[in-house]
């Protein structure tokens, strides 16, 4: 069997963690761009809304989907799940066990999910972690103020704690002289389920004698 490929893309749901309802959500995308899909909040760009929309930061939030497993991707030597990129802190489930946990928007993930995966309907759920109650703590335990002249923390209701130098996350995300302040969470980079037999080659490297 050639490698196979399959971006999850489809049949996303999303929500507030502990909220009863799921509501649909777009892979890749952001929490802000579901919620305002949904109309749960404003225009984000439009006058103030900007400020009241700084609770979005200090909640998690939850996405699920289900995956389609055809018999012959299960029977695979090797079947992984790539994570091109999560923003940011993520904790990866897969039928409800752990496979990764994120710290870093920026760097790619890739999990073998062959012992977890079953022919037909599996889960994939990931739990993103609040950025601000995340990295809270650590400018709290630090002796020492770090610089972060973009960080507009008086903006997100935060007064003078800038925590943005504390996460693996686009320093924007926390404002700037040209951008509001959105300290976002999602899946913002494609998810893909890869399945082959025997081995691959990840990359070639060709050296050049003299």
């Amino acid at each position: 069997m050639q490698k196979q490929f399959f971006e999850i893309e489809q049949n996303w749901e999303f929500r507030q963690t502990g909220a009863v309802d799921w509501k649909p959500a777009v892979v890749p995308g952001t929490v802000h761009t579901d919620l305002l899909a949904n109309g749960a909040i404003e225009d984000p760009f439009f006058r103030t809304n900007e400020l009241d929309q700084q609770w979005i930061d200090k909640e998690d939030w939850e996405y699920s989907t289900e995956i389609e497993i055809s018999e012959t991707v299960a029977n695979s030597d090797n079947v992984e799940l790539f994570f091109a990129g999560l923003d940011t802190f993520a904790d990866v489930y897969f039928n409800e066990t752990l496979i990764l946990s994120s710290t870093n928007m920026f760097r790619s993930w890739r999990v073998s999910v062959k012992k977890l995966l079953r022919p037909g309907k599996n889960q994939l759920r990931l739990v993103f972690r609040s950025p601000i109650n995340m990295t809270l703590p650590l400018l709290e335990a630090n002796d020492f103020p770090l610089p972060a002249v973009n960080d507009q923390s008086e903006n997100g209701q935060m007064g003078d704690k800038k925590v943005s130098v504390f996460a693996r996350k686009a320093p924007y995300h926390y404002g700037w002289d040209w951008g509001p302040r959105f300290v976002t969470s999602g899946i913002w980079r494609p998810i893909t389920l890869e399945a082959w037999n025997n081995v691959r080659i990840e990359n070639i490297y060709y050296i050049q004698k003299a």
